[in-house]
């Protein structure tokens, strides 16, 4: 059993998305225990999460963590851990993505990080 633990942050092109550097590579099996998000942005709206493995998809929903209303504007921040037993047959790349996200003001900025194991695909 190897441990498996690859993390990113979002890109440029979408609110949310993030392909995460290590993939599931050929003739393993990646057992996910755990997935993580976190997030924040001035004005910043987020749907849940959602994780797409080999075309299918993994919703978590995100809680919003607080705000600060003063001098830095309406920033908002949102994060989740959830403990999951999830099942992804290499070769697979893991993506990310937010539905129904709205960036409000300035760049918004957050990542992903997903930690399990790989086993032999038998």
């Amino acid at each position: 059993m190897d441990v498996f633990r690859s993390s990113g942050d979002f890109d440029n092109t979408s609110i949310g998305r993030c392909v995460l550097p290590a993939g599931v590579p050929a003739g393993k099996r990646l057992v996910i225990e755990t997935v993580t998000g976190h997030y924040y942005a001035d004005g910043g709206v987020l749907g849940p999460a959602y994780m797409d493995a080999n075309g299918v998809r993994y919703g978590f929903p995100w809680t919003q963590c607080g705000s600060l209303g003063h001098d830095t504007g309406d920033r908002r921040f949102y994060g989740f851990t959830h403990q999951v037993r999830l099942y992804v047959d290499g070769p697979a790349t893991l993506q990310f993505d937010a539905y129904g996200a709205a960036g409000g003001t300035g760049q918004p900025s957050g990542g992903y990080s997903v930690t399990g194991y790989l086993e032999p695909l038998l």
